[in-house]
């Protein structure tokens, strides 16, 4: 399994929630929507981005778009450096609590 780090997490004006990879990506994580799960590789920001909210919350957002994009052999990983951009804090602390062990 692939294993990329995040470089930022951001909810977009759109209002769509997008995981930003430290490098660029490799051209086949366009697949990802293959999954038809509602996750799309976006190759300009170089991030996984989710479709509309819906009622999600973007706690449920980033699990679902990392679940979805685990089963494509990549492996979506925190940092210290992560930034967070637009979560508000709760949703922040629901993704610590549930993915910083596995960074």
């Amino acid at each position: 399994m692939k294993k990329e780090i995040l470089k930022k997490i951001e909810v977009l004006e759109s209002g769509k929630l997008i995981l930003i990879l430290e490098n660029k990506g490799q051209s086949y994580y366009q697949f990802v929507y293959r999954e038809a799960a509602g996750v799309y590789w976006n190759p300009s920001l170089n991030g996984f981005i989710s479709t509309e909210p819906k009622d999600w919350s973007y706690s449920k957002w980033f699990s679902h778009i990392v679940e979805v994009v685990n089963k494509t052999g990549i492996q979506l990983a925190l940092s210290d450096n992560t930034e967070w951009i637009g979560l508000d804090s709760s949703d922040k602390e629901i993704i610590l609590t549930e993915y910083s062990d596995q960074s």
